[in-house]
């Protein structure tokens, strides 16, 4: 059987360490298929790759086109909004604000008016994408696509918000007769980011739930598409090869103590106020004493900033172990972190036992408090902010539990929402005395986003693809 040359765009990090790691790309092989990878710049100038199989992703060239193009500017801005949930709202307002002290009073008025009211006219996301595919053409892949011979693209996301390179590319192989494939990287995407750029083959959906939103915010056909669950949370359901005690040893932390693990988001504030309850105050929270662990957003706005450099220290220094998937050297050298990214490296997962072996994960309504779920480790949420001076609106927990799938009744039974430091406090006592509570409700959680959770998400997505191709 002839192999089926699929590109596959990757420009962020869920697309890289959901497409490119290992599993997947064993799958690729077992299902007939030659991938050939079009990697951003920041990863494909950073190793020397197999020129036969790893191409440069052309960000370049779409930034400037988008640069040159006004109207293009706003028919994307725009489609990020006519999606309407709360959100949605949510980040138009957070816009507002973030443009407010820079923009003239006239012109803020205006854009508030013209997004407030286009955005909810029935059909104005189908407008704006058939504007955007018909009248801002690019090329910058079709030498590749003719070259490479490709059979069909499979991209994260549909050309929503943050998709935009991946949607480009998926209208290029498109205008070339090219079958273009999608699948959704995260449970928010489709609430979130915005109407789809480009209308897919056939759309990779997680679940009955997503598939419905989908149908019912974008207007998405039934008949394209299918729900394969999510591919990169296969591997949370492969056994691990090495033990809790052994893993914990391995990170110098003490077998016989509860761990606790903190997974945290952009605003550093909460890190500060992190370190003055679980270090410096750390009798409050249990007796017999932890092992503590600190895993910030791999993120510009809190890793490149000097807080967050002053406070990794703190913690390293004070004996936590700060596990950091965005570290960087004293040079300023990535390469660790995109290797992670990109699944390079043959060691172990170490967000995967840490999820799997910790005994109460403190978050701040992150996509990690998903995955806590399907690795049934129970999760507390931070819902108060101790500091608040200087902090825009949209880094505060106040923000967070008004997004339309932090809202979800599956997702708060799941998990416990403290509203202040007494009910934290409370919560990790809870669930260190019994991790097995509100088990069933994480379960229930876990299954309404992901679908089916048995590790063949990869496979059903690349069936999917070799079905329709067949058609």
């Amino acid at each position: 059987m002839t192999e089926i040359k699929i590109a596959i765009p990757l420009h962020g990090k869920m697309a890289a360490r959901a497409f490119h790691q290992p599993f997947f790309r064993q799958r690729l092989a077992e299902g007939g298929f030659k991938p050939l990878y079009f990697l951003s710049p920041v990863y494909y100038r950073s190793f020397d790759f197999d020129p036969d199989q790893y191409f440069e992703l052309q960000t370049e060239v779409y930034d400037e086109y988008y640069a040159r193009h006004f109207l293009l500017q706003q028919l994307r801005m725009l489609r990020r909004f006519v999606v309407v949930t709360d959100t949605t709202d949510l980040r138009f307002r957070e816009m507002i604000e973030a443009k407010l002290f820079d923009a003239t009073l006239l012109g803020m008025a205006a854009q508030m008016a013209y997004v407030t009211a286009l955005r909810r006219i029935p059909g104005m996301g189908r407008l704006l994408a058939w504007l955007e595919k018909k009248f801002y053409v690019t090329h910058a892949h079709d030498k590749h696509f003719k070259d490479q011979n490709v059979d069909c693209v499979l991209t994260p996301g549909m050309g929503n918000y943050n998709f935009w390179n991946e949607g480009s590319f998926a209208l290029e192989a498109q205008r070339m007769g090219i079958p273009a494939f999608a699948a959704i990287t995260n449970y928010d995407n489709i609430v979130n980011m915005g109407y789809r750029g480009f209308n897919p083959t056939c759309l990779g959906v997680w679940s009955k739930q997503m598939a419905d939103e989908v149908m019912k915010l974008h207007g998405y056909p039934a008949k394209k598409l299918e729900i394969v669950g999510a591919v990169q949370y296969d591997r949370f359901m492969q056994p691990l090869a090495m033990s809790r005690e052994e893993f914990l040893k391995s990170i110098h932390l003490d077998p016989d103590k509860k761990t606790i693990f903190f997974a945290g988001g952009v605003n550093i504030n909460h890190y500060f106020e992190i370190y003055r309850l679980f270090v410096e105050q750390k009798e409050r929270i249990w007796k017999d004493g932890f092992n503590f662990v600190v895993r910030p957003q791999p993120h510009a706005k809190l890793l490149d900033s000097p807080g967050w450099r002053i406070l990794e220290k703190m913690f390293t220094d004070a004996g936590v172990y700060v596990s950091n998937p965005g570290s960087v050297d004293a040079s300023g050298d990535r390469t660790q972190e995109l290797r992670l990214d990109l699944g390079l490296d043959d060691g172990p997962d170490e967000l995967n036992y840490l999820l799997r072996y910790s005994d109460v994960l403190v978050n701040n309504f992150s996509t990690m408090g998903l995955e806590a779920a399907i690795c049934d480790l129970p999760t507390i949420h931070i819902g108060y902010d101790a500091y608040t001076f200087g902090v825009r609106f949209g880094v505060t927990t106040a923000f967070q539990q008004r997004m339309t799938h932090n809202r979800r009744p599956l997702r708060l039974a799941a998990s416990k929402v403290a509203k202040s430091e007494k009910e934290l406090l409370a919560y990790i006592e809870r669930y260190l005395n019994d991790r097995s509570l509100d088990r069933e409700a994480r379960r229930e959680y876990a299954v309404s986003e992901c679908g089916e959770l048995d590790g063949r998400a990869a496979s059903r997505l690349l069936h999917m693809i070799k079905s329709r191709l067949s058609k």
